[in-house]
């Protein structure tokens, strides 16, 4: 009886076993959540050591994700997934002309993404980044944002990064009630717009999820580019 506890006290725990789960998947807390039909916060907690996963999560992952070997999972055998599975399902093997090349824009590209956006601006010039061409879904032009800050927490943490659609000009007026990227002035933000002014007061309110990030008023005038934010492609785990 002794020695099975030394061995139980041994063993990694149920959270310390997911994320090695997850990173072996390569996918995001976001997109298995989004596969299971799980709140992303229900993972986070989990990871966290806030809350202990179910019964009925342990089996939805099993079943949605057969590579993971459950010896792994609930008694913490190595390997964490089946090699057969892990090969031969081609649920995780996405092929090349499944992934598009779109413009990235990193937290430390910021300050030149603005100086360059309205004069000499090149998305050749730009880094790159690999989505599945599944996940655009318009004719406008998209970018991968980095975020920076976490004034956007808990949906978007610092480092997260999204999808972004090209809001015309024309339409600046109208968009409110999402998260969208503004360029104004010499500065580039991710924030929630709420209370869009444009057309009546000639200014646009942008606020912060996380309650400690406070808001910011912008001029019309002063507004350079706005891209929504469509999904998240990475997020990393907390």
């Amino acid at each position: 009886m002794e020695e099975c506890a030394v061995n139980i006290e041994a063993v990694e725990t149920i959270q310390d076993r997911l994320k090695q789960v997850f990173d072996a998947l390569g996918m995001t807390i976001y997109q298995i959540s989004k596969d299971l039909g799980e709140n992303p916060s229900k993972f986070y907690n989990i990871l966290s050591g806030r809350a202990k996963p179910s019964y009925d999560t342990i089996m939805s992952l099993l079943a949605c994700y057969p590579q993971i070997r459950a010896d792994y999972l609930l008694r913490g055998l190595l390997p964490v997934l089946g090699e057969s599975e892990q090969e031969g399902n081609s649920r995780f093997t996405v092929a090349d002309e499944n992934l598009v090349e779109v413009p990235f824009v990193p937290i430390k590209f910021y300050a030149s993404f603005v100086e360059t956006y309205t004069e000499g601006f090149r998305k050749m010039d730009m880094d790159t980044y690999r989505v599945r061409s599944s996940s655009i879904r318009s004719s406008r032009p998209v970018v991968v944002i980095e975020i920076s800050g976490n004034s956007m927490t808990p949906q978007l943490s610092n480092g997260a990064k999204v999808l972004a659609e090209q809001v015309d000009q024309s339409n600046w007026e109208y968009q409110s009630g999402g998260i969208f990227a503004v360029m104004y002035r010499d500065f580039f933000v991710v924030k929630r717009i709420r209370d869009n002014e444009l057309m009546t007061k000639k200014y646009l309110t942008l606020h912060s999820d996380n309650p400690l990030g406070g808001s910011v008023t912008v001029s019309h005038k002063d507004l350079r580019g706005m891209w929504k934010i469509v999904s998240i492609v990475d997020s990393p785990v907390e």
